[in-house]
């Protein structure tokens, strides 16, 4: 899993990049916090998917796949002569090929592919751990944002402020559930009840 390198041609360059990226993550924290309820204390398993998948896309860029050639059952990274022969066996193992295994699939090849496992294994759990790495980050960025003021007191959301935006972001997850079929994500009553919640919120 070869890693690609940025090169910087000076400190100077290496401060104002340093800077871009640092600007960068807090922007993206704070678009975290307008979309997902409850962050970065919490985070919905679809919000994690997500972000994750973003993640996965990133690592994958900077570690493209690698191609491994099968000799005698064993995968051994492929060499120019592997890669020009028709006769060797070769297989393209990256973050896409890692995850297309459902977690299922991936146990069974301890058994039944056990070579094929211990690269596998590799892959998932370096990818994993970047990203748990990548949503520490945005989690400590969000928490910055939100207790930026100098006492380091969190700001206080206003109620109907914060649960407007949970009535939002259910609504989009219940048309999306509805939309693949899922009987008990209802748009059109799940409208109805929040109607009634702020009717008897406001009375």
């Amino acid at each position: 899993m070869n890693d690609t390198v940025t090169v910087f041609s000076s400190l100077k360059d290496l401060g104002y990049q340093q800077a871009k990226t640092g600007d960068s993550l807090s922007e993206q924290a704070a678009y975290a916090i307008s979309k997902i309820v409850g962050f970065p204390a919490d985070i919905s398993a679809e919000a994690r998917a997500e972000l994750y998948a973003g993640y996965q896309m990133r690592y994958s860029e900077r570690h493209p796949a690698e191609t491994y050639a099968v000799i005698d059952g064993n995968y051994v990274q492929a060499t120019p002569e592997h890669e020009k022969s028709k006769k060797v066996e070769k297989v393209s193992i990256g973050v896409e090929f890692a995850y297309s295994l459902s977690s299922q699939e991936f146990g069974k090849l301890a058994t039944t592919n056990p070579a094929l496992h211990s690269i596998v294994k590799k892959w998932r759990e370096a990818t994993s751990d970047y990203c748990s790495n990548r949503l520490g980050d945005l989690k400590r960025a969000a928490s910055k944002l939100i207790n930026k003021d100098k006492s380091g007191t969190r700001q206080t959301v206003d109620f109907v402020v914060s649960m407007t935006k949970m009535f939002d972001a259910q609504a989009k997850s219940v048309k999306v559930k509805e939309s693949k079929g899922d009987t008990t994500a209802q748009a059109v009553k799940y409208k109805v009840a929040v109607d009634a919640f702020w009717k008897a919120y406001k009375a």
